[in-house]
């Protein structure tokens, strides 16, 4: 296996994944604020955190089909996806890292927007919820899992 292999694959482990998550939440006001939208709309912050979300999908699923890669990283991707789909565990977990990271950015910058702890408060209270309930399955799917790294 290959640097940028391990590198794809640790991405998207604990803890590396949530650290950045905790980042892209911490830029995303910052960001939108930069394009030029509004952030004290619930509605622009709503589109946007959707966008995000999507984005998180979409470009992971770009770079295996254009990136060329060892049938290792493909497989344990390939059973994340299914662990993924089975119980939407990682839509969760990236919901309440970037609930993290948006609420770090409130306190840091001191801007108590309504709408801004609105989505971030949405964030963590509901991928708080999810996380919950993905740890209550978390032995029964490390009990199926094939590929090392996965969990």
């Amino acid at each position: 296996m290959t640097t940028l292999d391990r590198a794809l694959i640790s991405m998207d482990r604990s803890p590396l994944d949530a650290v950045l998550r905790v980042l892209l939440g911490f830029v995303y006001i910052p960001l939108l604020s930069h394009l030029g939208q509004d952030v004290r709309s619930v509605w622009v912050l709503t589109i946007g955190l959707l966008l995000l979300m999507f984005s998180l999908r979409i470009v992971p699923a770009l770079a295996r089909r254009l990136l060329p890669l060892s049938p290792e990283p493909v497989a344990v991707w390939s059973e994340r996806r299914t662990i993924a789909k089975r119980y939407d565990s990682f839509q969760w977990r990236k919901l309440f890292f970037i609930g993290l990271g948006l609420a770090c950015y409130i306190l840091v910058s001191r801007e108590l927007l309504t709408s801004t702890i609105a989505v971030s408060s949405f964030c963590i209270l509901f991928g708080a919820i999810g996380l919950i309930r993905w740890c209550s399955q978390i032995p029964k799917v490390r009990a199926s899992i094939v590929n090392k790294g996965v969990v």
